[in-house]
């Protein structure tokens, strides 16, 4: 069912490689150039570890090329550095989720200890505090103003994160004191376990609690929560049947969804998702949420979402025609109470693997009156009106292009006309011209075309050109006329003269390029150049 989709993220998989290969044999290329004449002619393991770390390059393709190149690879150093890598990853691993509250949850439930979700229809309860914990999670007898804990009770309206949909907020109130619920969690579905700060006087444990969720936290969450099934279903009928839920993120400000797709989605396809997701919404449908047994779930045509994990009976959540799906989260009674939905973005996570975050309810009206109102302020600075704008910016564009055009001309002739003085600054290095100056140019494409004129007027010999900006960065150019390759590679060459400008740099044998951050020192890599030469 799926061949043609597969066919489309293999093909995407060997294209995306072969960039990878492009990029790092540019790379590579640099680096065989450092050290092809230096004694040792080893590629150091850092070197080769942040080819094969960073941009993905096979150490087996690196070992070839090398080989070909009479240069030898330092693979005990790349060794060294990968069991480094590891080493960090693992204690990353370790501080991340090595020693998590869900582990220390887990004591509470081989004890007995279970908590009744009673906030599908409720926001607010009465109970009792069965665990009180410090933020250790050690149990304690109370906790006093300003500290902060965990405490389950015997039931509670709180959703507990769980599903891709973030935990409740709100209130907890005591005979002795109040306490805020900063983040609600689920280690197990029979288990909710409520994170609190107390806000006046103190909380113990064993007392009667009052609970109470924070309606315009839920609400907000829950018009995510709809919406994100809105979403699966319209781009299910926009893009195809291929598109399966991948993950998915719901908290009061956002939602995020991700989803097996090939290819960003275009401006039409966007448009087209919006007005699905807000045609169902206008419609203000009831949602019928229903308990079952799975099977019976499955037959009726409902989609399990990721992630989830699933006993004999199941929660349906379903939209009229427009949507069925198992979930257990929070949602709105009706799609109407959703107000509107707003796509923010659309990216690429993985290969065949997209992700669209989205705006709903006053979110997306307040991202609508911002959006507005940078309008109008852009309309003010262009000089026109909200309707015009996109038309006073083409033509401002335009202008622009045209000016910049007079300019690279102007530069050309003034970089013709330093060409050709700059010839006076050949000097004989033991039978070579070389020509090293400084010149004052607006951008490095000037620095570039008066290289060209003078490597033309020079016939045969090594140049290099500085220029620095008013900021203090040096850009360097040397070239090599081909003639001279034999002795001479650019790239070597600006390799061993550009950390006298502060910087590094490398490129072929007849042009090669460098940046720097110390003006003060191009006289050095000048003199360097000419010491090179004759050496």
């Amino acid at each position: 069912d799926n061949a043609d989709f597969m066919d489309r993220v293999v093909i995407m998989e060997e294209e995306g490689f072969n960039k990878t290969l492009d990029k790092g044999l540019a790379l590579l290329e640099d680096e065989l150039l450092a050290v092809e004449n230096t004694p040792k002619k080893e590629l150091k393991g850092e070197t080769v570890f942040k080819l094969y770390d960073t941009f993905g390059f096979p150490i087996d393709i690196i070992n070839d090329i090398a080989e070909k190149r009479g240069i030898s690879v330092d693979e005990e150093g790349f060794t060294a550095f990968m069991a480094q890598q590891k080493q960090r990853a693992k204690a990353a691993w370790k501080g991340a989720a090595g020693d998590t509250l869900a582990a220390r949850f887990q004591s509470l439930l081989e004890e007995g200890t279970r908590s009744e979700f009673v906030g599908y229809n409720s926001l607010g309860t009465e109970s009792r505090i069965v665990v009180l914990m410090d933020e250790k999670a050690e149990n304690v007898e109370s906790l006093a103003v300003g500290q902060k804990g965990y405490l389950v009770t015997s039931k509670t309206p709180f959703y507990g994160e769980s599903g891709g949909q973030s935990g409740d907020h709100g209130v907890i109130t005591a005979d002795s004191g109040n306490a805020t619920v900063l983040d609600t969690m689920k280690p197990n579905a029979e288990l909710t376990v409520h994170h609190i700060e107390v806000s006046e006087g103190s909380i113990r444990n064993e007392q009667a609690v009052n609970m109470q969720v924070s309606e315009e936290v839920r609400l907000a969450s829950a018009r995510n929560h709809t919406c994100t099934h809105l979403l699966h279903a319209a781009l299910r009928r926009v893009l195809g049947d291929h598109v399966k839920q991948s993950g998915s993120l719901v908290t009061p400000d956002r939602l995020r969804f991700d989803f097996t797709h090939i290819s960003a989605l275009t401006p039409k396809e966007i448009k087209e998702i919006e007005l699905d997701v807000n045609a169902a919404i206008m419609a203000n449908i009831p949602l019928d949420v229903a308990e079952m047994e799975y099977e019976k779930a499955v037959e009726k045509g409902a989609m399990a979402l990721f992630g989830e994990k699933y006993t004999d009976k199941v929660r349906v959540v379903a939209i009229a025609d427009n949507s069925v799906e198992l979930c257990g989260g929070t949602h709105l009674s009706a799609t109407g109470q959703a107000g509107s939905f707003f796509i923010l973005s659309d990216g690429g996570v993985a290969a065949g693997i997209r992700r669209i975050e989205a705006a709903t309810g006053f979110n997306a009206l307040n991202l609508s009156l911002a959006n507005r109102e940078e309008l109008h302020s852009i309309a003010g600075l262009v000089k026109g009106k909200a309707g015009d704008v996109a038309n006073r910016v083409k033509g401002l564009q335009q202008e622009n292009r045209s000016l910049r055009k007079d300019m690279e001309q102007l530069a050309a002739k003034a970089a013709s006309s330093q060409g050709g003085d700059l010839m006076s600054n050949v000097t004989d290095i033991d039978g070579v011209k070389v020509l090293a100056a400084r010149v004052d140019v607006p951008n490095v494409k000037a620095l570039r075309d008066i290289m060209d004129d003078l490597r033309s007027k020079l016939g045969s010999g090594i140049a290099c050109l500085a220029t620095a900006d008013s900021e203090g960065k040096v850009t360097l150019l040397v070239a090599v006329t081909k003639d001279l390759n034999d002795k001479f590679k650019a790239g070597q060459l600006i390799g061993q003269i550009a950390g006298e400008v502060g910087g590094k740099g490398g490129g072929r044998p007849d042009m090669a390029q460098a940046g720097g951050n110390n003006a003060d020192g191009i006289n050095a890599a000048f003199e360097k150049l000419k010491a090179l030469v004759k050496g």
